[in-house]
């Protein structure tokens, strides 16, 4: 019996057929994920191990979920596979109406040619076509790269949840633009984004408005791998530490963190926001703000959000009110720019005037 074809992608190695795949395919899909698992073992990861797909439990896919492969010539190429509601990796933000993409491996000499990328968005259009409300995926959560790539193809950060035996996953969902062009999102901070923030500090003042005393100017590298270390991981670390990218160009217009996350009391902080010169009036350090917020008092689930800004920032200040933030004080003086010394304004916003004004700003 012939497999239906669902459609094309086109990589850097030409183009593959992309099939919904029955029983008869089992030996490819072992294989892919046999192979991709000792890639992860070799590399030092464990997400998966070869030994744990066995033919018996592949069998099952084809009766449990929707199984597609990519061929080329007859060789199957990558693989992933599509259910409809995970309680087991979502927990209680399980929501059937979405699709959950598993599975995902690409077969070694497919490898590099952008084909991971490609599968995520092919399956994002399938979940749509079939009516869903959009695509969802885990990741092992303290594979900071693995997560970054996630965000970098446009799936934004939803939750921790423990599957197990202390085994920790990050939650993704596809983020939808509805031909929005000036959609955002928010993707790790790399080493390959220092150069950004060194050339968008352009004196020492300014360096001190949006990054206080814990740079210095001209800012260095050494400087600013000391601020990534031990960030990212959602579950522990006491920074998220984000670079905002304008979603239409894959440009790289700004820059935040999530610091000083306080777990216990459910609190953090969104401190060191600058945005390129380039974009700004434009609404886009409103977007930044927002899916900051939506990520600390959703995905984190704080009860606090806190932030300081001096006060000869007015456009900033308003900026943040207009979000909702409301002024709780002010440090007076507390930090000199050139001959004269500023106010630093305190404000906050807590998770229930979030969930009041969130469907506004979002």
């Amino acid at each position: 019996m012939s497999l239906p074809i669902t459609g094309d992608i086109h990589t850097s190695l030409g183009r593959l057929t992309v099939v919904r795949a029955d029983s008869g395919m089992a030996g490819e899909v072992l294989k892919l994920l046999r192979e991709a698992a000792q890639w992860m073992r070799d590399n030092g990861l464990t997400q998966w191990k070869p030994e744990q797909f066995k033919e018996e439990e592949i069998l099952n896919y084809f009766d449990e979920r929707e199984v597609y492969i990519a061929m080329q010539d007859g060789v199957a190429a990558g693989m992933f596979t599509l259910q409809f509601g995970d309680p087991q990796y979502w927990g209680r933000r399980n929501d059937e109406s979405y699709a959950y993409l598993h599975r995902l491996a690409v077969a070694m000499p497919f490898r590099g040619a952008g084909l991971g990328g490609k599968l995520l968005k092919f399956a994002a259009d399938t979940a749509k076509a079939s009516g869903r409300s959009g695509l969802r995926l885990d990741t092992i959560a303290d594979n900071v790269k693995l997560n970054r790539y996630y965000q970098s193809q446009g799936f934004r950060y939803m939750g921790t949840n423990d599957v197990g035996g202390g085994r920790l996953v990050n939650l993704y969902e596809e983020i939808e633009t509805s031909g929005d062009q000036d959609a955002i999102r928010l993707q790790y901070f790399d080493a390959a984004d220092f150069e950004y923030l060194k050339r968008w500090s352009v004196s020492a003042d300014f360096l001190k408005q949006w990054a206080g005393p814990s740079l210095h100017f001209p800012v260095q590298d050494d400087e600013l791998r000391k601020y990534l270390d031990g960030t990212n991981h959602p579950a522990e670390s006491e920074a998220m530490v984000y670079s905002a990218v304008h979603m239409a160009t894959d440009t790289i217009i700004g820059h935040l963190s999530l610091a000083r996350i306080d777990r216990d009391n459910g609190s953090a902080r969104i401190t060191r926001v600058i945005l390129d010169p380039e974009y700004r009036g434009k609404g886009f350090v409103r977007r930044m703000m927002a899916e900051a917020m939506r990520i600390g008092f959703e995905s984190l689930e704080l009860h606090r959000l806190a932030l300081g800004v001096f006060d000869f920032n007015t456009s900033a200040i308003r900026a943040y009110e207009a979000l909702g933030f409301r002024r709780e004080g002010e440090h007076l003086e507390a930090a000199r720019f050139s001959d004269r010394y500023a106010n630093l304004i305190e404000m906050a916003m807590l998770d229930r005037e979030w969930n009041e004004i969130k469907h506004n700003i979002m």
